[in-house]
């Protein structure tokens, strides 16, 4: 099949210029921004691109059939297939029909494009650019440093065996990552923790670190009436998890932690799980056994909600219903989306130990500071009876109003917009010397 949709030549010149960005993502459907059976990377890719101030090519995953469209500014290519080892080369063909764009944005990690094989051959696909003078900027969202403290999202246990594949997986994790330093113009990550993390494993990478964004177009609805779409009435409380059902985001500490817990404060408590089967871990023997595990968990409990995947029509309803969000990771690898959507609905939330180096950031330590509170005010560790201590101190004091104001603040600070233009500053600034570039900061 041939995967290059017919493309006039109209189109062709307005955006073959050296102005253009061409950017190289999985993308959501035609004409939304958050479709089912994405992953996040989808949306995430559409909200920064769409507040550019400037002309953008993106190449993206097919959904039926090769095509392309233009939404506002943005040329949608719809140009390979994941999973295929020649989809590198179906970008490639794309690309040389605009032989002056030549600066490209690669969203990448070692699993995004459909199994790590066809992923890591984008390293060829990169280095293949940089001979032929692109200039090859990357926003990696994973940076891995010990593949054992992912073992139960990697399906590995803690025996000799278990260990020797561990080491293996590092290996070849930290050799993609030096091999990636080499092949790119910059890296980008999401967070300053994983930029440490980045330049640790690959001291020669020209890094940057843009937060990740907040969608400021998403609105709260009053709690009253999200609690009564739902059922709940008005003054019980309400815990939420929310996104895909994994082991590293502690979907199952989440489950056995409030299973016994229906009261709290003397008031009823509601516990949802917001979220459905992860799309990328679907296929996978383990997986299916962890989540079996969750949902006899959920249904043994018989309090605790779970509702499969969430449509995007339904996000707001379920952030405004509820009191507190909570996130127990197992580890921090990733800049997490789900507390940006907790930003944008304005919600109080706590985090685990592990999670709370994402908060060495120097925007997240100044509204801690201006909120009046400390790191420690919001985390817990990862046994129940510290998570229910602290959902308790959230939710019996002042902490939760303070937490609310702090999302309200960082909703403005780390908007999609102010992304979109630290982007383009570090993309397209002729003045910018990447030699030891600090993260950006924006306020």
């Amino acid at each position: 099949m041939n995967s290059i949709p017919t493309i006039s030549n109209s189109i062709i010149k307005r955006y073959n210029n050296p102005g253009t960005l061409v950017v190289v993502s999985p993308y959501p459907k035609r004409g939304e921004l958050y479709s089912t059976g994405k992953t996040g990377v989808a949306s995430y890719t559409k909200n920064v691109i769409k507040n550019m101030r400037r002309r953008v090519i993106v190449l993206c995953d097919i959904d039926d059939t090769p095509e392309s469209y233009i939404e506002n500014h943005i040329l949608v290519i719809r140009c390979f297939t994941k999973g295929r080892a020649d989809m590198w080369t179906d970008i490639i063909r794309v690309l040389r029909l605009f032989p002056e764009a030549k600066t490209t944005l690669t969203q990448y990690d070692f699993a995004m494009y459909g199994n790590p094989i066809v992923s890591s051959l984008g390293l060829l696909f990169l280095g293949f650019l940089r001979i032929q003078k692109y200039r090859t900027f990357v926003t990696l969202h994973h940076v891995v440093d010990d593949v054992m403290k992912l073992k139960g999202h990697v399906g590995l246990g803690s025996g000799p065996k278990d260990q020797f594949i561990g080491d293996t997986y590092n290996l070849l994790f930290h050799t993609f990552y030096r091999i990636l330093a080499f092949v790119s113009s910059c890296v980008i990550v999401l967070e300053t923790s994983l930029q440490e993390k980045m330049e640790t494993l690959a001291p020669w990478v020209k890094a940057a670190a843009i937060p990740h964004g907040v969608d400021t177009t998403l609105k709260p609805i009053s709690t009253k009436l999200a609690r009564k779409k739902l059922g709940i009435p008005s003054k019980d409380h309400v815990i939420l998890f929310f996104g895909y059902i994994n082991w590293f985001k502690g979907a199952d500490i989440f489950a056995r932690t409030f299973a016994r817990v229906k009261t709290m404060l003397g008031k009823r408590t509601h516990v949802i799980i917001a979220g459905g089967e992860s799309p990328t871990l679907s296929d996978k023997h383990y997986y299916q056994n962890f989540l079996r595990g969750v949902k006899e968990e959920v249904q043994a409990s018989h309090h605790i909600k779970l509702t499969g995947y969430v449509p995007q029509k339904d996000i707001a309803t379920y952030f405004s219903a509820a009191d507190l969000v909570v996130f127990p990771y197992r580890h921090y690898m990733t800049a997490s989306g789900v507390l940006s959507l907790v930003f944008s609905y304005r919600k109080p939330f706590i985090i685990s130990r592990p999670l709370a180096e994402m908060f060495h950031s120097e925007d997240f330590i100044q509204q801690l500071n201006e909120a009046g509170l400390k790191t420690s005010d919001i985390t817990f560790d990862l046994y129940p009876q510290s998570i229910i201590d602290m959902t308790r101190e959230v939710l019996k004091n002042g902490r939760k109003a303070k937490l609310a104001n702090m999302a309200m603040s960082l909703r403005t600070t780390r908007s999609y917009s102010k992304v979109a233009r630290g982007y383009e500053d570090l993309i397209f600034s002729s003045a910018l010397s990447f030699k030891e570039q600090p993260a950006l900061r924006y306020t």
